[in-house]
């Protein structure tokens, strides 16, 4: 019998390497599947549509030929290596164009209009500037669509910080400070935050302020954010990252504070597997240009090539499962609701002081289910995830004096599900468990052999 047994051994050996060799194939799976090398923020870099804009250049069907013949040059040479194409269209065509369908009005005047699907469309011209302006005027008018100093600005902060808060003014100066210093110090509070977070970024996040008078220049770029560009009286403000996406949704007056902005940074940092709403990862884009220079920065800073046709459909794959999945050029509106910030994690409400309370509901705190109302409840909630840690970072930014404010008279925080760390624990555990019986076993094969 030992004689058998001994000579049994090189089966079992093979056997057993056999089985270990299925074990590792059946574990690489979950692991390559579990690990993300894609931040949300790194996603964002990725444009899946190349051409999310459309000038729309409209003129009676006698004029177009003659107006495109001389305007052209000039169209191709501004949207050269941008996300805006050139659509010619006669004044009846333009009548059965969704830009004018669904617009204010059921007209078509001559004109350059900057158009995007579930926005009204944006005036950039009038036929009367097209036909009295010379080259040059026209040039500098058509290059508001898709460049502006502070939207220049903004994206040279893009390439290599975290993200950008934007704040635009509006007619009072203390609320313009005071969102100024809530941007700021939501900033502050997610530097601290970076490095432990799936894929750190050296530079913070920066604040941008777009005073009054710079709005007229940057018409095209507030459009494009869903703000207000015609004169706002509240100030507004919202988060880009990446290429010059929106991250979440618009805030204005009383919305803005530090904790509401720290809830919207601390996605951006979010690794691209977990449980978020898909369609923050694509939210809307300013128009830009897009060259070659920027694609070698975002190249020497990502990692990654974000042009690369294989990193596009990687992304086109996560974004196309997980919750709500993102469906590339569909023309489903992308949510803004406050309560997708919360990323699927449970919630209750603690309390807040009474003159907390007191504050008007807004049209966005109305729409938000009673147990995550963070508007009427006020700033100081708690999450589960990135959300607790962002909310204690921000306290320990306030002065001591101004704590009071934002005391927490009682905190209830739920269970979250097992996160994508927890079930590379579980796996990993499983896996040696497998392997320690397996191990036993041929352990005793060989001593009863021996025997």
């Amino acid at each position: 019998m030992p004689i058998m047994m001994s000579k049994n051994l090189p089966a079992l050996s093979q056997m057993f390497a056999g089985f270990l060799l299925g074990l590792i194939c059946c574990f690489s799976t979950p692991f390559s599947t579990l690990a993300c090398k894609y931040s949300v923020r790194d996603v964002a870099f990725v444009d899946l549509t190349r051409e999310a804009f459309h000038l729309l250049m409209v003129a009676e069907a006698s004029d177009l030929e003659s107006l495109k013949q001389r305007i052209q040059p000039v169209t191709t040479a501004v949207f050269l290596d941008s996300n805006v194409r050139v659509t010619w269209l006669t004044q009846e065509e333009a009548l059965e164009h969704p830009a004018f369908r669904s617009g204010p009005t059921h007209t078509a005047p001559s004109g350059a209009y900057l158009y995007q699907e579930g926005l009204n469309f944006l005036k950039l011209m009038t036929r009367n500037e097209i036909d009295t302006g010379e080259t040059t005027a026209i040039w500098e008018l058509l290059e508001k669509a898709v460049q502006s100093p502070v939207r220049q600005k903004a994206l040279e902060h893009l390439m290599t910080a975290y993200a950008v808060i934007l704040v635009v003014e509006g007619t009072d100066k203390q609320s313009n400070d005071r969102v100024t210093k809530a941007a700021q110090s939501a900033a502050d509070a997610l530097e601290k935050m970076i490095p432990d977070m799936p894929k750190p970024v050296d530079v913070p996040p920066q604040v941008i302020v777009l005073s009054r008078d710079q709005i007229d220049s940057e018409m095209a770029m507030l459009w494009s954010l869903g703000l207000d560009y015609k004169e706002p009286e509240h100030p507004q403000s919202c988060v880009l990252i990446g290429r010059g996406r929106r991250l979440g949704p618009t805030l204005q007056n009383d919305e803005i504070t530090s904790g509401k902005l720290q809830q919207i940074l601390s996605v951006a940092g979010q690794d691209c597997e977990c449980d978020l709403d898909r369609s923050w990862m694509q939210g809307p884009m300013i128009p830009l240009r897009w060259g070659p220079d920027r694609q070698q920065t975002a190249y020497n800073t990502l990692g990654f090539d974000p042009e690369n046709p294989l990193v596009k459909a990687e992304i086109s794959r996560i974004l196309a499962r997980g919750k709500n999945p993102l469906r590339v050029n569909s023309a489903e509106e992308i949510g803004t609701e406050l309560d997708m910030l919360l990323l699927g994690y449970s919630e209750e409400v603690i309390g807040a002081d009474d003159s907390n309370l007191e504050t008007p509901q807004t049209t966005m705190a109305a729409e938000i289910p009673e147990e995550i109302n963070v508007s009427q409840q006020g700033e100081g909630y708690l999450s589960s995830n990135p959300n607790k840690s962002a909310v204690e970072a921000e306290d320990a930014s306030v002065p001591e004096g101004d704590k009071d404010l934002n005391k927490v008279e009682d905190k209830k925080v739920d269970q979250t599900p097992a996160s994508t760390p927890v079930r590379k624990i579980l796996v990993i555990l499983a896996g040696f468990c497998v392997l320690a019986f397996t191990g036993g076993v041929l352990v005793l094969a060989v001593g009863r052999s021996r025997r």
